[in-house]
C-alpha cells in the first residue's frame, strides 16, 4: 500500500508540474531524486558501527542460549527411549520451559535496542537526504526500495550522496558528542 502511495504521489507532483509548465505558467517543474534506502542502511558507518555494538552487547547471550537449545535437543533425542523416567520428562519440560522464557526475554532486549538503534537511523537518514536534496534542487525525493519506481535515469539517483551525508553527520554527531565530554561511540 505504502508502494503505491508513494508512487501515485511521485506521479501527480510529475503530472501537475508538466501541467502547469503547458499552460505556460513559469512554475517550475519537479525535480525527483531516488535513494536506495537498504543500501544506505547497510552500507552507513552509523549502521556498520550499530550493528557492532549488537553483536558485542548480545552475542555471548546469544551464543548461550543456542547452547542451551542444543544442548535441550540431545535430551530430547533421549527421551525417545521407552524406559526414560517420568522425572527427567519434567526435567526435559522445565529444562525447556526456562530456555523459552529466557529466549523471549532476550529477544525483548534486542528489541527495544534496535527500535531506539532504528530511530537514530531514520532521524540521520532523513536529515541527510533533506540536505542532499536542497544542495542539489530536488523537489521530491523516493525511495526505490519502497517500490514503485521500475526505472530512474542515474542522475536522479542520489544514494551515494545521502550516504556521504549519513557518514558526515554521524562523525559530526560523534565530534559533536565528544567535545561535551559525553561517552563516544565506537
Amino acid at each position: 500500500m505504502r508502494k503505491l502511495l508513494m508512487t501515485a504521489v511521485a506521479t501527480c507532483l510529475l503530472l501537475a508540474g508538466q501541467a502547469l509548465a503547458a499552460e505556460g505558467n513559469a512554475a517550475p517543474a519537479a525535480k525527483i531524486g531516488v535513494v536506495d534506502m537498504q543500501t544506505v542502511a547497510t552500507q552507513s558507518k552509523p549502521a556498520q558501527v550499530a550493528k557492532k555494538q549488537m553483536e558485542s552487547k548480545f552475542g555471548k547471550e546469544r551464543a548461550d542460549l543456542e547452547k542451551q537449545g542444543e544442548s535441550l535437543k540431545k535430551k530430547a533425542e533421549a527421551l525417545k527411549n521407552p524406559k526414560i523416567s517420568e522425572e527427567k520428562k519434567l526435567d526435559f519440560i522445565r529444562a525447556k520451559q526456562d530456555l523459552d522464557q529466557k529466549t523471549r526475554n532476550f529477544m525483548r532486549k534486542v528489541e527495544q535496542e534496535e527500535v531506539k538503534l532504528r530511530q537514530d537511523m531514520v532521524t540521520l537518514v532523513f536529515s541527510a537526504t533533506y540536505e542532499v536534496a536542497k544542495a542539489k534542487g530536488f523537489t521530491f525525493v523516493v525511495d526505490v526500495t519502497a517500490g514503485g519506481v521500475l526505472y530512474a535515469d542515474q542522475s536522479m539517483d542520489l544514494t551515494q550522496d545521502v550516504l556521504t551525508e549519513v557518514n558526515r553527520l554521524y562523525k559530526e554527531k560523534k565530534n559533536d558528542k565528544s567535545d561535551k565530554g559525553e561517552k563516544k561511540q565506537p
